[in-house]
């Protein structure tokens, strides 16, 4: 028998029992379903960051498998609970804010939804401000242990879908715009951008290029790891998931720049010492009709 996952991704923590509830109420509905936990230390209400943490983790994840994500952001009319069925034949349950839209297309894109309407799978007295125990966990814990898509709730198209936009850089010709994604544990800075971004500017791997962020200028190398720096060095270099990333070598790249998620930074090529630059020619002389 084909072994069932469900992943589950959230801003819950781990100072209450909110998590440990949740996966509780999964193994009490679907007890052969297992449950591996991608994050739970979202920035409490942070869409965008847990948006782009589980469409990171994806690649490395069974599949197909249901993915069960919370971050939902309390207001008055709360999101609609959805359930997405991608290309690969994985399952999205979450609320309507976009918060698994960026993972659909690493699936191979949505081609199905359903609202998470019926209350015959939920608890039987949902609260209404733990929708993650009562609602999500259960629907998810049943879809992984085998319920049919349809049975979740109403049909929706998927272009009804809440998206997330993603901010993309801008590449001059000789430096990118682009600006911080991500920043993870260790206070390295993941960046909106792939080393095709720098290569498309003339940056290549080896060069020195100038770093400009959080008003801070300096000189720092492209290189493939930030273990070719020195202890207490900044180097821009690829992470474990092929993104740009700025980090110091043991220590915090963070720390170093004051910088958080959605600050910009451009990275521009250098000019070797010894190249020409631009030749400037002197203005042509006022002509006078007549003279």
């Amino acid at each position: 028998m084909a072994q069932k996952w469900l992943t589950f991704l959230s801003d819950y923590g781990f100072e209450d029992a909110f998590l440990g509830v949740c996966k509780g109420v999964i193994a009490r509905t679907a007890p052969e379903v297992r449950v591996l936990d991608v994050l739970h230390l979202v920035v409490p209400q942070d869409v965008e960051q847990g948006a782009a943490v589980l469409a990171s983790a994806l690649p490395y994840l069974p599949a197909p498998a249901v993915h069960l994500a919370l971050v939902d952001p309390f207001r008055a009319t709360p999101a609609r609970g959805v359930a997405v069925r991608t290309a690969d034949g994985s399952t999205f349950v979450s609320p309507d804010n976009g918060l698994t839209s960026l993972g659909w297309d690493v699936c191979g894109g949505a081609v199905q939804a359903r609202v998470v309407d019926n209350p015959e799978l939920w608890h039987p007295t949902p609260a209404r401000t733990f929708r993650g125990r009562d609602v999500f966990s259960p629907v998810a814990a049943r879809l992984a242990d085998g319920l049919p898509f349809e049975q979740v709730g109403t049909a929706l198209d998927v272009d009804e879908l809440e998206r997330l936009a993603q901010r993309q850089p801008t590449v001059e010709e000789d430096h990118v715009h682009g600006e911080v994604a991500q920043v993870d544990h260790f206070g390295n800075l993941t960046l909106n951008l792939q080393r095709a971004h720098l290569e498309q500017a003339g940056i290549s791997l080896g060069d020195d290029v100038e770093l400009r962020c959080s008003g801070k200028t300096m000189v720092v190398p492209f290189l493939e790891t930030y273990g070719q720096v020195g202890r207490g060095r900044v180097a821009v270099c690829e992470d474990s998931f092929r993104t740009v990333t700025i980090a110091v070598n043991q220590g915090s790249a963070a720390a170093r720049l004051r910088a958080s998620r959605g600050e910009p930074l451009v990275i521009s090529r250098l000019v070797a010492p010894g190249t020409p630059g631009p030749v400037v020619l002197p203005p042509e002389p006022n002509v006078v009709a007549g003279r």
